[in-house]
């Protein structure tokens, strides 16, 4: 409270306005990437004012979205799991964690939102490079276009499952023998119907909304998953990339996500419908009454 009044004080008493303290603080502004170290890239630098509120404001959205998160019950109706009340499991990250990973969250939707400029003549995208046998074994590494740290077969296949793969052959010496076709992922109309029903990431306590999900492959693609509705849920950023760590399984069964709980929430790990779709909740509550 002092410090915001100090700042008032200090603002009504500059005779020379904001105007020159905002042409310095420009002058200033500046975000650097420094070199890879340890498996991270240091970011460094200073933010205009509006640019750190409206980096305030993305990090709320996508920290702070708890209403409608969805928790398990011990008896659903029907099967299904959609009590508001439950206390949802514990998110131990630290708030530099969750804020990293909200910003991956925005940078995300933003390349895949169509309103950037383009690079190229197509949309920014991350392109990912590993070797067939790399990415289906979890071995060797993986390159990025941008960044000289090599990266995960993990990081790679949670790239692939929510982008797009195109297949390139090559021989011993490097010469191109086959280029395959670019395989899309899923379409709008597939994320638009995933979105409808499952209404936001899957994962229980977690309120990251539909439009700021990626779309997770139940079976990998790698494996032979298909590019279909019945195959693919709404996963937040961090809960996708750390799936295989977080001990969370998701399952499909006849179309409909199920999701199971790390041993730590659920020590006879049962297997629970769920969703955080409104239309969903309003069946399920009816069929409770």
């Amino acid at each position: 409270m002092l410090r915001l009044q100090a700042l008032v004080w200090s603002a009504a008493l500059d005779q020379d306005g904001a105007e020159p303290r905002d042409r310095a603080a420009s002058h200033r502004r500046g975000v650097t990437l420094g070199a890879p170290q340890d498996g991270l890239v240091p970011v460094h630098g200073r933010l205009m004012p509006e640019v750190a509120a409206q980096l305030r404001r993305i990090f709320d959205a996508v920290l702070s979205p708890r209403v409608g998160g969805v928790a398990f019950r011990e008896e659903p109706p029907a099967g299904s799991y959609a009590d508001l009340d439950e206390r949802p499991p514990v998110d131990d990250r630290r708030l530099a964690q969750r804020q990293h990973d909200a910003l991956a969250t925005a940078l995300g939707a933003a390349a895949a939102s169509g309103e950037l400029p383009t690079i190229g003549g197509a949309a920014p995208t991350l392109v990912v490079s590993v070797r067939e046998e790399d990415h289906l074994t979890g071995a060797g590494w993986a390159y990025a276009e941008g960044t000289d740290e090599p990266l995960s077969p993990a990081c790679a296949r949670h790239v692939a499952c929510s982008g797009s793969i195109q297949r390139v052959v090559v021989d011993s010496r490097g010469r191109i023998l086959r280029l395959g076709t670019e395989e899309r992922v899923f379409n709008r109309h597939q994320r638009r119907s995933i979105s409808l029903r499952d209404g936001g990431c899957l994962i229980p306590g977690c309120g990251v909304p539909a439009g700021w999900c990626e779309i997770h492959h139940v079976t990998e693609h790698a494996h032979g998953g298909p590019t279909h509705t019945d195959n693919g849920v709404l996963l937040c950023w961090f809960h996708h990339r750390f799936l295989d760590r977080s001990g969370w399984g998701i399952r499909m069964n006849r179309g409909v996500p199920e999701v199971r709980a790390p041993g730590w929430h659920d020590p006879h790990r049962r297997w629970r419908a769920v969703t955080r779709s409104r239309t969903r909740l309003l069946d399920l509550v009816g069929r409770r009454t």
